[in-house]
């Protein structure tokens, strides 16, 4: 069949009201995979785009499908339902953001929901408020708009797409690299192994030959049997889209998670142990009200969809708000290509009104 260029719009949706939080991954797209992450799919017939959509199923009360979610989209939409309000939930949504625009340089859009006929009455009040808070934050140039009807829905489809045409650049391919990062994995009876996964960097094709990395041992050889992109078989796939991925190899699903990613063979290498560029977010509240490396305090970091516990073994003392120059040992082996690893600091405690995301790092190479 005819492999027509559709635009991709991976999109994040954030928010304490989950039922809104699922309207709105609805009008995107169908519900289609369910774990701890929520995705909706759909070929735009109309609009001949492709939107794919996901919401985190346990979040507030966990935070790494929430930070997960953050990594895989491009487009991050945070919804407020006006009858809760801004509350603590919301803040940590919007630190969460705020970094990984900072970091990555995502598109990002602000929703109001839940208005009626009781409560419209505060609604300009309220999104005055709203902007006074981003606007403190790399956030600053996010539209906020309500959703009252139907109409609004594909208001927001228009928005999406407005701000994808701002960043055209998600289609194009690489320095030959390819990163695809993995968020289920399963058996096909027929056809063997099964990934879903969102293509990060560049392209894959069927037939192809690539690693999955992650995994403390050596590294795994695949060939790419086929591929699927919403329910149809194509020969190619590139960066921004979303594919399933049958695989040829002596690999099963058990042993492939999101600590996998799928990429060129002999690219990725792995550390343990780095010395960073790291920053505090200015809100979050460490012990004495400084991180002081060398106290035996372990915290968590995700880079790409991998965590691991890590401690700040020895370097300068960080204020919140600000930056320092520090050495991270981690639990676990993290991979990059030679970039050096990027990540997000956080603990994994359960939400108690608390912010729970530390900081980022960026590593400093020799």
């Amino acid at each position: 069949m005819s492999e027509s260029v559709e635009h991709n719009f991976i999109v994040g949706i954030f928010g304490e009201n989950l039922e809104h939080n699922k309207l709105i991954g609805q009008a995107l797209g169908a519900p289609d995979t369910r774990s701890d992450i929520q995705f909706f799919n759909r070929l735009d017939s109309e609009l001949n785009q492709v939107f794919c959509a996901l919401t985190p199923l346990d979040y507030p009360d966990k935070i790494k499908p929430f930070l997960q979610t953050l990594v895989l989209t491009n487009i991050h939409i945070l919804v407020i339902d006006l009858d809760i309000g801004l509350n603590s939930v919301i803040g940590e949504i919007i630190v969460g953001m705020d970094l990984f625009h900072q970091l990555f340089n995502s598109k990002e859009l602000v929703i109001i929901s839940g208005i009626n006929s009781n409560n419209e009455w505060k609604l300009l009040d309220f999104k005055d408020k709203i902007k006074k808070i981003i606007d403190t934050t790399s956030l600053k140039d996010a539209e906020i708009f309500d959703i009252k009807n139907k109409e609004d829905y594909i208001t927001l489809k228009k928005k999406i797409m407005e701000i994808h045409s701002d960043n055209q650049e998600l289609n194009v391919e690489i320095n030959g690299i390819t990163k695809i990062l993995i968020d289920h994995a399963f058996p096909v009876k027929g056809i063997g192994t099964v990934i879903l996964g969102i293509i990060k960097e560049g392209r894959v094709s069927s037939g192809q030959m690539l690693e999955l990395t992650g995994y403390n041992g050596p590294s795994r050889k695949v060939i790419i049997r086929s591929i699927q992109k919403h329910d149809r078989d194509f020969k190619t796939a590139i960066k921004g889209d979303r594919v399933g991925l049958a695989l040829k190899g002596n690999i099963s699903a058990d042993e492939i998670s999101r600590d996998n990613i799928l990429t060129n063979q002999g690219l990725y290498k792995s550390e343990n142990q780095i010395k960073a560029r790291v920053f505090i977010n200015q809100f979050y509240k460490p012990k004495n009200n400084i991180i002081k490396p060398g106290n035996g305090i372990q915290y968590n970091t995700l880079v790409d969809l991998k965590s691991t516990p890590f401690k700040f073994t020895y370097g300068e003392e960080i204020p919140p708000g600000s930056f320092g120059i520090v050495n991270m040992k981690f639990d676990k082996f993290l991979y990059h290509n030679g970039s050096g690893l990027k990540g997000i600091i956080t603990d994994f405690n359960r939400f108690d009104n608390k912010l729970r995301i530390v900081g980022y790092f960026d590593q400093l190479l020799k």
